[in-house]
């Protein structure tokens, strides 16, 4: 029998989190998935890692790349090997709580949503300047509006539809490949329904793209341009709109 939920997961040097994340999908309160992980060429321990585990649990699959391939293909080849009706995503530096899946679900049908998001908690890993863990919360309806004004989806919160991912969900080509790919899914009058509750844990780490903040800005600008068909001014209307949400969401920094 199919699974119910194909969570699907990229890997690359992820050995410190490895184990708390991979924990957090088997000790979900709903039990009829598969988890896909992919390890995209690691260099430290992630596969030893991953091989043990998966020799323990037989929901889990695992494919190795000989070749670094990027986190966007990453998450397609596993979604070529993704059987549930539900694609569910975990990025492996982050975790989730017990019940996300079956809440989500449970949201999903009462509103024949066919894409779920939730709120999150925002863990931030720079040991220099300490930061306070931060809870970003989502509404309870997202349309394409939305999103482009705000960016409500972090990819270890999604679950979607099955029906909706097409062959090449992530363009590689993109720097926000995953907000590329949101977009794309809402553009056609989707709506996605959210959850208020932070039943994911997202880790900011130091050096990472979500804490550069030019080159996250320079992401968005591009996926703007080359995702949607908004004019000129209204793209930039947008961008701004980002840059200061963005300074609400991390905080301020010299940096």
């Amino acid at each position: 029998m199919d699974p119910l939920v194909s969570v699907v997961m990229p890997v690359c040097n992820s050995e410190p989190y490895l184990c708390d994340s991979i924990g957090s999908v088997l000790k979900q309160s709903m039990t009829n998935f598969e988890l896909i992980v992919v390890d995209d060429a690691s260099a430290d321990r992630s596969v030893e890692i991953i091989d043990e585990m998966a020799a323990a649990d037989p929901r889990i699959t695992f494919i190795s790349l000989k070749e670094n391939r990027g986190v966007a293909e990453a998450r397609n080849i596993a979604l070529t090997s993704a059987r549930g009706h539900y694609v569910a995503f975990l990025d492996s530096d982050d975790c989730w709580e017990s019940q996300k899946l079956e809440k989500q679900l449970n949201a999903m049908g009462e509103t024949r949503c066919p894409l779920c998001a939730c709120s999150y908690r925002m863990h931030f890993e720079d040991s220099s300047k300490r930061k306070p863990d931060r809870v970003f919360h989502v509404p309870n309806r997202i349309s394409y509006d939305d999103l482009l004004r705000v960016n409500y989806f972090v990819t270890s919160t999604v679950v979607i539809e099955s029906k909706l991912v097409p062959q090449k969900m992530f363009d590689a080509s993109l720097m926000h490949e995953d907000y590329g790919a949101w977009l794309a899914l809402l553009r056609n009058g989707q709506e996605a329904c959210g959850i208020d509750e932070p039943l994911a844990m997202y880790r900011v780490r130091a050096g990472s793209r979500s804490s550069n903040k030019v080159v996250s800005a320079w992401g968005r600008w591009d996926a703007l341009k080359r995702c949607t068909d908004e004019p000129l001014m209204r793209r930039v209307a947008l961008f701004l709109q980002y840059a200061v949400s963005g300074l609400k969401k991390y905080g301020f920094s010299h940096e």
